[in-house]
This record gives structure tokens, sequence and C-alpha cells, in this order.
């Protein structure tokens, strides 16, 4: 009877030896693919700080380039105004004649347009004062120049009559041509 108890217990021992070797390889087997798991883990976890961190220099980037934008934009506001304050025809100069002698200088001499009523069609081409740049002698000689093509008979009245300031140099410290 010891013979088949001992055969009974070596099956046992031997299924739990099988048992336990089978065990032993899925353990090591889940701790393969536990380690494989981690690595990749801290593999995605780095990649994700790098795109975090590229993403924060970026959004930084964006915050700069659009203030930068503002500023521009806020610049341009500025120099449209600026335009526009001195296309005002009120700031215009128009050049009644260009021919210049040796002895002339240059005079600016303000006029005024005639008031035109609503019935009349032939009136000026422009209402209020215009400035003209006149090249004249001296100041009667400016003045008839103007009076020669805007007359008090057309009813244009001369406002004002200066000097024209020197020019400018531009900005090769050349003076400008006029």
């Amino acid at each position: 009877m010891t013979g088949p108890i001992l055969l009974v217990v070596l099956i046992v021992a031997t299924a739990f030896a099988l048992a336990l070797e089978q065990a032993m390889r899925r353990v090591r087997n889940t701790r393969r693919r536990v380690s494989t798991l981690v690595t990749k883990k801290q593999q995605q976890v780095e990649r994700l700080r790098t795109a975090g961190r590229e993403s924060l220099t970026l959004g930084r980037e964006v915050r700069n380039q659009q203030r930068t934008a503002d500023l521009l934009l806020e610049e341009i506001g500025q120099v449209d105004g600026e335009l526009e304050r001195l296309a005002h025809p009120a700031n215009r100069t128009f050049v009644l004649d260009e021919r210049r002698g040796a002895a002339d200088s240059g005079w600016h001499v303000t006029v005024e347009a005639p008031i035109v009523g609503a019935s009349t069609r032939n009136g000026p081409t422009w209402q209020g004062h215009r400035r003209f740049r006149v090249w004249a002698p001296d100041e009667h000689a400016a003045r008839a120049k103007v009076e020669k093509r805007y007359g008090a008979e057309q009813g244009y009245a001369i406002i004002s009559i200066f000097p024209a300031p020197p020019p400018v140099a531009n900005r090769n410290g050349d003076p400008a041509m006029v």
C-alpha cells in the first residue's frame, strides 16, 4: 500500500511542481510586461513634458508676437491719423507757377474762393481757403501773379501773403530742391 500512496504523492508533487513552474513563468512574464509598461510610461511622460515645455514656449512667442502686432496696429492708427491730419485741404500747398527767376523767392498766398449760390453752375472747383506757392521778387509781384489767375472780379479774395519758409534738408543733409 505504500507503493500506491507513494505514487499518488509523487504525482501530486509533480503536478504541484508543474503548477508552480507555470505560475513562476506567469510572474516573470507579468514582471517583464510591467517593466515594459513602466518604461513606456516614463517615455510618454518625457514626451508630454517636452511637448508641454514647447507649448509654453510657443505660447510665450505667440503672446509676444500679439503684443508686437498690437503695438504695430496702434502705430499704424497713429500714422493714419497723422496722414489724415496732414492731408486735410487746409494743410495743402498748391504750386501756382513753377517759373522762377534768379531774384525770385518763395511766397505763400492764401486765397478764399467765392461763395457760389445753388443756382450758379460755373463756380470755383474748391471751397474755402487754399494756399498757393508763388515765385516772385517781392510781395506785390506775388499778389499780382495770384490776382492774374484768381482775380477779385471773379469773387476770389487774397487773405494773406507771407514768405515761404526756407527749404528743409533731406536725410543726407542736402538742401531740398525747390
